[in-house]
């Protein structure tokens, strides 16, 4: 018997076996790249692989031409056909679903009554047990040299049971992908592009209606990347509660995006105010819905969402054609952008009712109708934009036109004035003069008092109010350049007996003398003495450590113990007692901390014998 002889008869043994005999065949031979689409046997009256293999032949029904569509069903789906490679060697073949919002599919290899393949894939499965990580769900399937294999298929979702299955060779269906690939990521660029351009001239023009459009053409990219599987391969991944909302929710967004657009367009806020209230009633009933929707299965957020906005559209339609009607601007490029939505959503509500288009069919709907919305949206916003600016430069050249009549009589009123004003600039200008004078005149007298207020009476040298804001900026200084700030306090021992015994007078005389002591012990012009209070004075050092602090006071104390000053009512001789700190001023620090240390140390050196220097770092 020649060879072909028995592999036919091979197969139709197989056939009889496995009770297939109706199944549609597919011969994969040495000529096969690729059938799209399928004729399969498929029933809704199974559970199981079992119960699917002891189905009697004329209960399953048969896809016509490849189409089917069961709309929204409940109850899984069983499909079948055969696949027969009538070569001599194994092939590799792709079996392809081109519905990629199918819940779960689960494929049977069975050859020679055992399965010899079993894979489930699906928008709630992880995108990691897919073999090969498509969006569409594709399965890939040996066939050994000369077999008879059994596919047989389980479908479930709860959106339309749309089911268009291919069988390709890897080679070819790589190449069909990629020019797929090449056409939806085309489209997908233009819709961004116009998404961009819109979010770029609403930024630069701080128009809120680009901003509402680009947000539009934003929701209708993403159900784009939802319907063709790209936001599950690459967006949300394993977030399959987001897939299963995401196209209704998304496309109810879009519809309540163009509520504020049209109304805007159509000027119904000034136009007609009942309208106004109609769309708005339906935008807030819209908003209600979209808010559920995370919260409804799958198929009803579906139902809810294309009834909702279908609806709504429906009553933008009715409202676009009154103004059309009554032959309101941009009224026909309004309609033109909100009838395409409108067919989209009446297509999806015949889908749901197992109506059966061909793959290519809806796609193309979908393509055009989103592409063309977009498009005219994004145009009329533009030529609104430019009719309103327009609008406002014709009203700026009225205003300038009306403002430049008014110069013309105001001209020669201005003529008038300006010889009545210019006698009167005359005198302006002499009294301005001598005020100015009289100002320099009082800044003088205010620079010489300011002078005088921080200078002491009795000393002649800087007094408490000076040394108060020169501590406050050498403080900052102190702190901005991180160089330490020292603060010396002094006071003459035994004040009192001197003013008791010899008098407030001889008194006045010791203390003149101790401030010019101190005066000429300063070497640097940013060292300051000051007057802190009665028989107490104060130096500031600023960059100055404590060792060198230290090392004025021991000066300056040295020079006044060793002076005998003669005043009228005799010959003097006194001590002072110094306290020393210096250090960085910190950034929460008080300036008044460093005179506080300061001067604690100026009390434990009286305390501790008097006529002596500590520093606030001594150990008391």
């Amino acid at each position: 018997m020649p060879k072909y002889l028995l592999t036919i008869f091979f197969i139709f043994l197989t056939c009889l076996q496995s009770g297939d005999l109706w199944a549609s065949n597919i011969d994969i031979n040495t000529q096969f790249n690729y059938q799209k689409p399928i004729e399969y046997s498929y029933t809704t009256s199974v559970n199981s692989l079992e119960s699917a293999l002891l189905q009697k032949n004329h209960l399953w029904l048969e896809s016509r031409g490849g189409l089917l569509n069961l709309g929204l069903q409940n109850n899984p789906v069983w499909m079948k056909f055969n696949l027969i490679n009538s070569t001599n060697e194994t092939k590799k073949i792709f079996v392809v679903l081109s519905n990629p919002l199918i819940d779960k599919l689960s494929l049977y290899q069975i050859t020679k009554e055992k399965v010899i393949q079993y894979h489930t894939i699906g928008d709630t499965q992880p995108i990691s047990r897919r073999t090969i990580k498509d969006e569409s769900l594709l399965f890939s399937i040996s066939l050994a040299a000369n077999s008879h294999n059994n596919i047989y298929l389980e479908a479930q979702s709860e959106g339309t049971l749309k089911l268009p299955l291919s069988v390709w060779t890897p080679e070819r269906y790589v190449q069909h992908k990629s020019k797929f690939n090449l056409l939806i990521g085309l489209l997908l660029g233009f819709l961004f592009a116009l998404i961009i351009s819109n979010l770029l001239i609403s930024l630069l023009t701080r128009n809120s209606l680009f901003l509402m459009g680009s947000l539009y053409i934003t929701c209708l990219w993403a159900v784009l990347t939802g319907y063709f599987g790209l936001s599950y391969r690459y967006f949300n991944l394993d977030a399959f509660w987001l897939q299963q909302i995401n196209i209704s929710t998304l496309l109810l967004c879009a519809v309540t995006l163009l509520n504020p657009i049209t109304e805007k367009l159509l000027y119904l806020a000034k136009n007609n105010k009942k309208h106004l209230t109609v769309l708005r009633i339906s935008f807030g009933l819209t908003i209600i819905i979209m808010c559920l929707n995370p919260w409804l299965s799958y198929s009803n957020s579906l139902i809810m969402s294309f009834t909702i906005g279908l609806i709504n559209m429906g009553v933008y339609l009715v409202i676009t054609s009154l103004h059309i009607n009554k032959k309101t601007k941009h009224a026909k490029t309004v309609f033109a952008y909100l009838f395409p939505i409108f067919l989209t959503l009446v297509h999806g509500i015949l889908l749901f009712n197992d109506i059966i288009f061909s793959t290519l069919t809806i796609q193309s709907i979908l393509i055009v109708c989103f592409l063309s919305s977009s498009f005219i949206i994004s145009y009329l916003l533009i030529v609104q934009f430019i009719t309103q600016r327009d609008e406002k430069a014709q009203q700026q050249h009225q205003l300038i036109a009306e403002v430049r009549a008014k110069d013309k009589l105001l001209e020669e009123k201005l003529k008038i004035q300006n010889q009545a004003q210019q006698g009167l600039e005359s005198k302006i200008q002499e009294r301005t003069f001598e005020l100015e004078i009289t100002l320099r005149e009082l800044e003088e007298k205010n620079r010489e008092l300011e002078e005088k207020n921080t200078h002491d009476a009795l000393t002649s040298i800087r007094n408490r109010l000076y040394f108060d804001k020169k501590l406050a900026m050498e403080f900052r200084r102190s702190r901005r350049e991180q160089k330490q700030l020292a603060i010396l306090m002094l006071d003459i021992d035994h004040f009192k007996i001197i003013n008791d015994s010899l008098g407030h007078l001889a008194g006045d005389e010791a203390i003149k003398f101790v401030a010019n002591t101190i005066k000429e012990s300063l070497q640097r012009p940013s060292d300051e003495a000051c007057r802190y209070g009665g028989e107490e004075f104060s130096i500031i050092l600023p960059n100055t450590p404590t060792q060198g602090a230290i090392a004025v006071a021991e000066s300056i104390r040295k020079k006044i113990e060793a002076a005998k000053i003669h005043t009228s009512a005799g010959i003097i001789e006194m001590t002072i007692s110094a306290g020393v700190h210096s250090a960085i001023a910190e950034l929460n620090q008080d300036p008044n901390q460093h005179t506080a240390l300061a001067d604690k140390a100026l009390y434990k050196a009286k305390e501790t014998g008097r006529n002596r220097v500590l520093s606030s770092a001594d150990q008391f």
